[in-house]
């Protein structure tokens, strides 16, 4: 065992001893000998939950609890518990204000607001981020939420810390596709999100072809089809190969977490379930990862290629469709459509 894990063990027993002096400290609201008592058998009942890994029975325990005597031991408990439960963000609440608190609390909880603050401290670094990067020109009513909450304009470009585990990205705006996409987070990682916010050209951003295939308004000369065709071909390449990084990246860490919790193979029966779940992720994420990567290159490939190529200067057009001697011009409509469930937008062309 750890000296840090020691320290805790040494801790939850000395809160076990702090909890029971707190719940006979004077405070200004009374209760009566029968309340206190039965706050204290429910505190012993909910730490034995805890130590059992009764999570979500000792988080509601050590609440109600608190609503009789809300010592530190008893909030220094509920931020253990938040922990386990994967709730980061919120377990280095509790122990933050827990710490900040230190100045009112007795000198025997001097040594729990301590510990309060030095878990604060490493739960600020697994708590994983997820930076947005808004691509194009945003509408004015560009709505950006994660997890079905308005993300602030203002705070956009800045890194979002949320929980480990799924989150769900969306943006909607007047003159853009609607875009949605699921990204997975693991403990201290960052990850990054293109959004496109940017018109789509049905709606204003591309302009009509003329009659009888001749250039566009603005431009010179042929080249347009092609430059849009590697356009193209660059941003999914690039965005399928981002997606492969983190499948990847995922997947090693997997391999780690069963490296580190199966040593010499042998893997504890208590987690059996969680364990296999990890090990099928992984064997799911390298074939996939691989397999994007090399589809992503593929289709970088093919965008360089396409922009380097070029059209062809447009041959002279016919002074009517009936002559014979031109030829009909390519139409291309482009359409974009973010790619769901990945850790990218993907922009996929109709030609």
């Amino acid at each position: 065992m750890s000296d840090r894990a020691c320290s805790w063990g040494r801790l939850g027993g000395a809160a076990l001893v702090a909890a029971a002096v707190a719940f006979h400290a004077p405070r200004a609201e009374a209760q009566s000998p029968d309340e206190l008592k039965a706050a204290r058998e429910l505190f012993q009942e909910a730490y034995k939950d805890e130590q059992e890994k009764r999570l979500d029975a000792a988080l509601d325990k050590f609440q109600r609890v608190a609503r009789v005597r809300e010592s530190a031991s008893v909030r220094y408990r509920i931020a253990s518990v938040l922990e386990s439960l994967g709730r980061l963000r919120e377990s280095r609440d509790a122990f933050r204000a827990l710490a900040a608190s230190r100045p009112t609390l007795a000198q025997n909880e001097q040594e729990i607001a301590t510990s309060a603050e030095e878990r604060a401290n490493a739960l600020d670094k697994k708590i994983p981020t997820l930076t947005l990067q808004m691509q194009g020109a945003p509408p004015p009513d560009l709505k950006v939420t994660i997890d079905g909450k308005d993300v602030p304009a203002d705070s956009l470009a800045q890194p979002q810390p949320l929980e480990p585990g799924e989150h769900v990205v969306s943006a909607t705006g007047t003159g853009m596709t609607p875009f949605e996409s699921r990204v997975k987070l693991s403990e201290g990682g960052g990850v990054s999100l293109t959004v496109p916010v940017g018109p789509t050209p049905a709606s204003g951003g591309a302009q009509p072809l003329p009659p009888n295939g001749g250039p566009g308004p603005g431009v010179e000369g042929g080249g347009g089809g092609s430059r849009t065709l590697g356009l193209v071909g660059l941003v999914a390449g690039g965005a399928l190969l981002v997606t492969s990084g983190v499948l990847l990246a995922v997947r090693e860490g997997d391999i780690s977490d069963l490296n580190e919790a199966c040593p010499g193979g042998r893997c504890p029966s208590a987690r059996r379930e969680e364990l296999e779940s990890t090990r099928d992720r992984a064997s799911l994420f390298g074939p996939l990862g691989v397999g994007l990567g090399l589809v992503g290159l593929g289709a970088a490939g093919f965008g360089a290629y396409m922009l380097l190529k070029g059209d062809p200067a447009p041959a002279a057009a016919p002074s009517s469709p009936a002559s014979g001697t031109g030829r009909a011009p390519l139409r291309v409509r482009v359409s974009a459509s973010p790619l769901a469930g990945g850790a990218s937008a993907v922009a996929w062309g109709t030609f």
